[in-house]
């Protein structure tokens, strides 16, 4: 169930999950790209929710969504990144009553606080190896 919705930065959208094989296997994912993707009219990048607490994850509390929420706490792993294709973008098996897989957004602090972890593990040095 995919719609012409432009999901924007801070949306959290039900997609395909690329982890996982078989039908009705969706999962919710951060949209952490902004516009100046190369594939904003096909793809974007999303951070993966998820409701196990790993230790890099950011708790998704009530105060951190706009709009929107999730049933059960939730994380934003934002070291576990993907880039869905907006076919792929579809409400997972028995959410038939909805439209658009649009789960709602989160504050732009919240937003901001997870790229930039994303940005800041990326250009930390290396470790020595040895």
């Amino acid at each position: 169930m995919s719609t012409d919705r432009r999901y924007e930065a801070g949306d959290v959208v039900w997609t395909a999950d690329p982890f996982k094989t078989g039908d009705g296997l969706e999962r919710l994912f951060l949209v952490v790209s902004r516009r100046t993707h190369p594939f904003d009219e096909e793809q974007f990048v999303g951070a993966t929710v998820t409701t196990t607490d790993h230790g890099v994850a950011h708790p998704l509390r009530d105060e951190y969504w706009e709009y929107g929420g999730t049933p059960r706490q939730s994380y934003v792993l934002p070291l576990s990144l993907h880039t869905p294709r907006l076919s792929n973008v579809r409400a997972p098996a028995g959410y038939d009553a909805i439209e658009d897989p649009w789960q709602g957004r989160v504050t732009e602090a919240f937003l901001t606080n997870v790229i930039d972890e994303i940005v800041w593990t990326l250009r930390r040095p290396r470790r020595p190896v040895g």
